[in-house]
Formats: structure tokens, C-alpha cells, sequence
């Protein structure tokens, strides 16, 4: 009959749907960034836990001969806790796959041990300026720091985080000399370096109490977070063999360099959406912090809405509902999000004298995954998980 001829072609189409579906998940899956480099980041991980547990007073390594071969418990708790964060460790894992693209590492084989070095290194200078980010002003909430704050004082707390991060760092520099590359030890050092100017300017911003220009913004951001993760896929390059200012270093530096931008701004994006959240909770109109009420001010959405005359010092719980009002006004979100897919794109075209690998399609991925509206791709499953278990029905 003329209806079942016409389901014939529809149910085969269907099937040619679902197998080109599958075929496509299956390519994502393979290419999956962190699904390349897990048992490189496994090794990392299990290399940085002994470090954090074992080496702060183990007998040669500055411990006396009774030593106990366990770090301070504060310590641990302290730094312990930003290696289990939400988010993946997304920067090394972007390091690991530059090594592995540049070296042409065969599947199933582990990266160099330099490499591994290298993204060990990146992780704790992250969670070390994560670990510093968290000490808390006088007029901030505990619950607004980490562990330490809310175990013991306010000022015990922001004690332990600054150690805790100083530690980290002193082993970065440890680490560093292990490397056997001056050219990799001064890039990394200037790494740090930049992160340290990029919180001086952030901190400097925040005194001012206004709203940054784009090209302000823009500047911090590649000082304090794209410089980290472009200067060392630059190492991972010279660490395969190639010349500092190669093509292919220089292409992964700028790819690292735009994706670094790009998650920011899609990072600050969403932390808008978080604050304002807050201010909408709000049972009355107490003021937030100083701190809290700069860092939606200086957000992309705010900065790209070009509104006159925004300070934190008019900026209360209240007066944020009227600030997002003229944010959603001037399609300011629109703007911010298109901004990091703009970055995420610059990425991806850095990207093309590499040859073609499952770690390029990785790295091309990994520039989806940092321009994502949640940046779902970059959560740790079971996060992913309890959100999704949490949802409403």
C-alpha cells in the first residue's frame, strides 16, 4: 500500500540515523579528552597525593630521623580538598594531550616522564593559586573559604591556606629543577610570574570599585589564567624536541592562550548567574562583601552591557536585580557567551598545521567543552551525577 511504501524509506532512514548517531558518539567517545589522558592523569594524581601526604617531613626531605613521614594534617586537609574539586583537571589534561600530539605517543603508552612532570607542575601552581585565592577579608563569611576556614577561626584558616599554597609551590620549584630544560624552567617560572602580576591587577581593580574595560578584563585574564596553560603547552613542545620558537610551539601557545580566555569568560559567566542567584535569595538587603559585589561587576556580562556609572560601592543585594535587568537589556549575556565561543574558535584554527590525531580532535573537544553555558564537559561525573539526580521531575 502507498502507506507502507512510505514507511519503508521512513524506518530505514531512522536506522541510518541511529547508526550515524552511534558512529558519532563512538568518535566523541574515542576522542574524548579526558578519556586519553586518564591513566596519565591517574599516574599524576597518585604522584601529587604522595607529595601532599608524605614528603613535608619525611627523613631526607627535610624531617628529622623520627619522622613520622606525614605531613602536617592541616595541610593535607587543606590542599586535599582543591585536588577533589568540581572541575576536572582540565589544564594538564590539555597539557598531556599537547605532549602526546607533538610526540606522536601510541595509544595505550604513556606519556614521557618529563611530560608528566610537566603537567604535575601546572596542576599544583593552579590549585596553589586557588588555595591563596581562598583567604577571606575581614567582612567574608567562612563558608565562603575552604575546610580550614570552616574548621577552625577565620584567622587559623586564612594561616593554613597560605601555607598550604606556599608549600605547593615550594614543590613546584623542587620540580622544576628535576625537569633538566632551562628553557622549561624559565618558562615556567615566568608562568608564575604573570599569574602573580594578573592577581596584583585584579586586586588593584577591586580597590578601584568600578567596572574594568574589555581590554582590561581581557589583559588580567591572560596574565593570571591563560598564562599558566599557554606557557606550558609551549614546555610541552620544547620537551618533545621542538625548537622554542617553533611553529608548532608557537601554534599550541596561542591555542592555549584562546582557550584559557575562553573558559574564563564562560567561568565568570556563570559565576554571574551565581551571584545574582544569592542577591535573589536574599531575605533582606544586607550588603555582600566587597569582594563578591567586584567580581560581578567586573563579569563579562556587565562589561559587555556598556552601563554607565557601575561601582561597588552603589551595588547591593537589591540593586543587582535592576543592574541584571539592564545586563538582559543590552543582550549582555548573549554577548559573553558569543565572546568565549569567539576565543574557543580562535582555538581551534591554532590548531591547524598540527597533523591530524585522536589528540588533536581531543584538544579541538576540549575547546567545546571550556565554551560550554555550564561547562558540563569540564565536571567530574559525579557531580554531573548528583545534579542530575537532583533536578525535578
Amino acid at each position: 500500500t502507498a502507506a507502507s511504501a512510505l514507511r519503508g524509506p521512513v524506518t530505514l532512514s531512522r536506522c541510518t540515523a541511529r547508526r550515524a548517531a552511534a558512529a558519532v558518539a563512538e568518535v566523541q567517545a574515542e576522542a574524548n579528552p579526558f578519556s586519553i589522558v586518564r591513566d596519565d592523569l591517574k599516574l599524576m594524581k597518585l604522584r601529587i597525593k604522595a607529595l601532599v601526604e608524605n614528603t613535608l617531613d619525611e627523613p631526607g626531605r627535610g624531617g628529622g630521623a623520627r619522622s613520622s613521614g606525614r605531613s602536617h594534617p592541616l595541610l593535607q586537609e587543606a590542599a586535599r580538598e582543591f585536588f577533589e574539586r568540581r572541575e576536572r583537571a582540565f589544564r594538564p589534561a590539555v597539557v598531556l594531550l599537547v605532549a602526546r600530539a607533538v610526540e606522536s605517543t601510541e595509544k595505550g603508552k604513556p606519556v614521557s616522564a618529563r611530560q608528566c612532570l610537566l603537567a604535575e607542575i601546572v596542576e599544583m601552581m593552579c590549585t596553589a593559586t586557588i588555595v591563596h585565592d581562598s583567604v577571606l577579608e575581614d567582612d567574608e563569611e567562612s563558608m565562603l573559604g575552604n575546610v580550614a576556614h570552616r574548621t577552625y577561626s577565620q584567622n587559623a584558616g586564612n594561616k593554613v591556606s597560605v601555607l598550604a599554597g606556599d608549600f605547593l609551590l615550594a614543590r613546584c620549584s623542587v620540580a622544576l629543577s628535576q625537569l633538566g630544560d632551562l628553557t622549561v624552567v624559565e618558562l615556567m617560572a615566568t608562568a608564575l610570574e604573570s599569574i602573580v602580576q594578573g592577581g596584583v591587577l585584579k586586586a588593584q581593580a577591586r580597590q578601584a570599585g568600578v567596572a574594568p574595560s574589555l581590554s582590561d578584563y581581557e589583559g588580567r585574564v591572560r596574565l593570571k589564567t591563560a598564562s599558566l596553560i599557554a606557557d606550558a603547552c609551549r614546555s610541552a613542545a620544547i620537551l618533545a624536541g621542538e625548537a622554542h620558537d617553533s611553529e608548532v610551539a608557537n601554534a599550541v601557545y596561542d591555542y592555549a592562550t584562546a582557550l584559557g580566555l575562553s573558559y574564563q569568560v564562560m567561568f565568570d559567566t556563570i559565576r554571574y548567574h551565581q551571584i545574582l542567584e544569592l542577591a535573589h535569595v536574599a531575605e533582606s538587603d544586607v550588603a555582600i562583601s566587597e569582594r563578591i559585589l567586584q567580581e560581578f561587576i567586573s563579569s563579562p556580562p556587565v562589561i559587555l552591557s556598556e552601563i554607565a556609572d557601575v561601582n561597588a560601592a552603589t551595588t547591593s543585594r537589591a540593586s543587582l536585580k535592576k543592574l541584571s535587568g539592564d545586563v538582559e537589556a543590552a543582550s549582555g549575556l548573549n554577548h559573553a557567551v558569543a565572546l568565549s565561543k569567539e576565543h574557543a574558535e580562535r582555538a581551534k584554527n591554532a590548531l591547524g598545521l598540527l597533523p591530524e590525531s585522536r589528540e588533536k580532535q581531543a584538544l579541538l573537544m576540549m575547546a567545546d567543552f571550556v565554551s560550554q553555558e555550564d561547562q558540563v564537559g569540564l565536571q567530574r561525573e559525579k557531580y554531573v551525577q548528583s545534579r542530575a539526580d537532583a533536578a525535578p521531575v
